[in-house]
């Protein structure tokens, strides 16, 4: 199994990065079929191959997510993907 584990800092406070991860799960929910669901404070995600979390704290997010063999491959796309798109909506709430 591979992980992929992505921090970045924000400054949208508590309320705003749950939201924007929820927004998040959803885009990928509709994208890629995953499943999501809240957990305390960790926004749990899981499809076939792949599970992770996104972790909303007040001035960083953390995702964490394990592929599958299928997936492994595809490591390090997946993890630029989820980079790049975590900063275009970061730089977008930040305006």
């Amino acid at each position: 199994m591979t992980s992929i584990h992505i921090q970045r800092n924000h400054q949208m406070g508590h309320q705003g990065i749950r939201d924007l991860s929820e927004r998040v799960a959803s885009e990928l929910a509709h994208r890629y079929q995953i499943r999501w669901r809240w957990q305390g404070n960790e926004l749990r995600f899981k499809r076939a191959g792949a599970s992770g979390l996104l972790l909303p704290e007040t001035e960083l997010i953390t995702v964490q997510m394990k592929l599958g063999l299928v997936l492994m491959p595809m490591a390090k796309v997946i993890e630029i993907e989820i980079e790049s798109q975590l900063d275009a909506l970061l730089a977008r709430q930040q305006v």
